[in-house]
């Protein structure tokens, strides 16, 4: 088991995943308690340990229950780009608005074209574990405890 770095051939892989045909869904639970999964074409890479992205409507869906932090979960499959094929990550996101002009300025123009007026928020996931399998075979990490 190695230490949590999100740099290199993750963040290739995650950032700008959606031009590139990757596919990136979120999992978590509502506040009423039901399970709910979300594609995020704007996901990206911050920080060794920190994922960001635009919930375009700040006041409903994951923008609503990232209101309280919660768990969350992310799965990316890419059969084609560089970097891993697969990964699985989980962690806790929060609503951070702080990070707004960070998160907007590093989305893909797709993505920022669906809120020219910024009326959005940016959402930071904290990552606690990424397990994943590429051309050197399957890895896992962990933040330092």
């Amino acid at each position: 088991m190695a230490d949590l770095d999100l740099t290199g051939d993750i963040a290739l892989a995650i950032n700008g995943a959606a031009e590139h045909g990757a596919t990136l869904v979120l999992g978590y639970v509502t506040d009423d308690g039901a399970p709910a999964l979300s594609f995020r074409g704007s996901l990206q890479v911050l920080s060794a340990d920190t994922l960001g992205l635009w919930a375009r409507t700040p006041d409903k869906g994951l923008a609503l229950a990232a209101q309280t932090p919660r768990e969350v979960s992310l799965l990316y499959y890419s059969g084609t780009t560089p970097g891993p094929a697969y990964l699985s990550i989980r962690g806790r996101i929060r609503v951070a608005p702080e990070l707004n002009d960070a998160v907007y300025a590093g989305m893909i123009e797709a993505e920022r074209g669906q809120d020219p007026d910024r009326r959005g928020i940016a959402l930071a996931i904290d990552v606690d574990l990424v397990e994943g399998a590429g051309a050197e075979g399957g890895f896992r990490q962990e933040r330092a405890a």
